[in-house]
């Protein structure tokens, strides 16, 4: 008996954490989609880590004309 409810507690943990996380994501695209912003860097955590969890780079173009990947993802202005 009790090992049953300690499964299904470390069940309802473990759904909530990934519950937490999809929410996360799904906040973070949504505000990157409605400002346009993928081309600039992170304006908060939430889509600095949305960007981090899905891979996303931002690709500049340097002085001679080729493209370099921008490695910082971490949004300046929380940084200081």
């Amino acid at each position: 008996m009790l090992s049953g409810f300690l499964v299904l507690l470390l069940t309802v943990f473990i759904s909530g954490g990934v519950l937490g996380v999809f929410v996360t994501l799904l906040a973070g695209i949504h505000a990157e989609e409605r400002r346009m912003s993928l081309t600039g860097s992170p304006q908060s955590r939430t889509t600095a880590s949305t960007r981090r969890l899905l891979g996303v780079t931002v690709r500049t173009r340097s002085r001679h004309g080729t493209t370099t990947h921008d490695e910082t993802t971490t949004p300046h202005s929380l940084t200081r």
